[in-house]
């Protein structure tokens, strides 16, 4: 089959936007109080160094580049840099490997609210190389619980806090989000499927954390954690989600 000129002309120029959608990106690493080398990647490197900065954390058996990867074009477009983060509770989910499990040296099983040391060490790591004035954590699944005790501890530092299925369940009895949202100072939007609104947990969630001031959106056709704003991933056009999303980080960045 013969491709004509204006077939290649539209997939050269496709490619192009994507490599620019998605800007430098770059490898950053880090280590938590306990010895732990944890690996993150920076795109959007080239933007200005104004540009505030989205710190992406994934859910339970996943990694950054392979969660986010549909993510992080549509977040430099509008100007936000974006560090996608393996934590060491995690897996080879989306396509790609996790790299800080990768290089453990041991076989511990490490329970959820063990990675908080992850977050923490990559919240100080952007600060120490001077990445951003404003700082935005952003959690999915069971991290989208941790991110509430990390914006708790650093309010000096954390300018935003938005997550997606935040877990609720028996693991997380120790660092579950209801733990920490009265003591976030900075705004917190959370996310959650329609789907996972059935149950007795995500409605008691819901409350708890619209008491304390969060705003909360119940995503029509969304699926669990952040991959509800992926259109591949819901089998359904998510477009409108992804501008709420944006709206609300503009919002963020924007503000004193």
């Amino acid at each position: 089959m013969r491709t004509s000129h204006k077939a290649l002309a539209c997939f050269a120029l496709t490619f192009l936007a994507s490599v620019i959608a998605v800007g430098a990106a770059e490898e950053i690493t880090t280590e938590t109080r306990d010895g732990i080398t944890v690996f993150g990647t920076l795109y959007g490197a080239d933007l200005d160094s104004d540009s505030p900065l989205v710190l992406l954390f994934h859910q339970a058996g996943s990694n950054g580049r392979g969660e986010y990867a549909d993510i992080v074009g549509w977040l430099n477009r509008p100007g936000f840099r974006a560090a996608a983060w393996d934590q060491r509770v995690g897996g080879d989910l989306y396509g790609s490997s996790n790299k800080t499990v990768s290089g453990l040296q041991s076989d511990h099983e490490w329970s959820y609210c063990d990675a908080y040391p992850d977050l923490l060490a990559a919240l100080d790591r952007v600060i120490e190389l001077d990445l951003a004035e404003k700082v935005i954590l952003w959690g999915s699944s069971y991290s989208g619980s941790l991110v509430f005790r990390l914006a708790a501890e650093r309010p000096d530092r954390v300018d935003g806090v938005i997550a997606f299925s935040p877990a609720s369940g028996g693991p997380m009895v120790d660092c579950r989000a209801r733990m920490w949202v009265d003591s976030v100072q900075a705004p917190v939007f959370v996310l959650r499927p329609a789907s996972e609104m059935a149950r007795a947990s995500s409605e008691e969630q819901r409350d708890v954390l619209t008491a304390a001031g969060s705003e909360f959106l119940v995503v029509e056709n969304g699926v669990h954690g952040s991959s509800m704003l992926v259109d591949e991933r819901t089998e359904h056009d998510m477009s409108a989600v992804r501008e709420t999303v944006i709206r609300w980080l503009g919002t963020i960045s924007v503000a004193n």
